[in-house]
């Protein structure tokens, strides 16, 4: 059994409204209009406060896509796209990504997503659906969702991956834990296969 992660209670040195920005993204009671619409005015310091926090999930995403999209030719999702900071981490990389829709795509990445009032657990159905079958979906989350967030919590997220490992339509291939995601927090790492 896992330690119960710590509350995420970051507070910047800095005289800016940083702390109150990323606390603002991640409440809820906000329509995705609204949400959208604090995302738009962070736009321009959202990278430079995210690496002021200690956020380093591009930088495992990119040690993942590395491992698991093996045709640098694909169609891969970014979803949660955002500013793109895994496309500025993967320069060296020939692996391109889409944030636009297509029918279908070689694999899905999802990093920093699965937060506070952003994605429901059932949004995986729709990924398997435009992935196509053989494709890599893999998910970088902070590991503290999983038990203090109601919408993942009690096994709600984990459940909505092992509803369609159990309905065949994707296989886990992996899971880990990797240190200092979010300052000392831990991202959970999955890796899934669709069929």
């Amino acid at each position: 059994m896992t330690a119960e992660p710590a509350p995420f209670d970051h507070e910047d040195t800095n005289t800016d409204d940083r702390p109150s920005r990323f606390k603002k993204s991640i409440s809820g009671g906000f329509s995705v209009t609204e949400k959208v619409a604090q995302y738009d005015a962070w736009a321009n310091k959202y990278d430079e406060d995210m690496r002021s926090y200690g956020y380093t999930g591009p930088e495992i995403a990119v040690e993942y896509m590395k491992r698991y999209f093996k045709d640098t030719n694909g169609k891969y999702l970014d979803c949660g796209a955002g500013t793109g900071p895994l496309g500025v981490h993967n320069v060296k990389s020939t692996i391109t990504f889409f944030s636009r829709i297509l029918d279908t795509y070689d694999g899905l990445l999802c990093c920093g997503c699965f937060v506070p009032s952003h994605l429901e657990p059932d949004c995986v159905e729709d990924w398997c659906r435009i992935v196509k079958p053989g494709g890599i979906v893999f998910i970088v989350m902070n590991q503290r969702w999983l038990s203090q967030e109601p919408a993942y919590n009690e096994g709600k997220l984990d459940g909505a991956f092992q509803k369609r490992v159990d309905e065949g339509k994707w296989e886990l291939v992996v899971r880990e834990q990797r240190d200092k995601y979010l300052t000392e927090n831990v991202a959970e790492v999955f890796v899934f296969k669709v069929k």
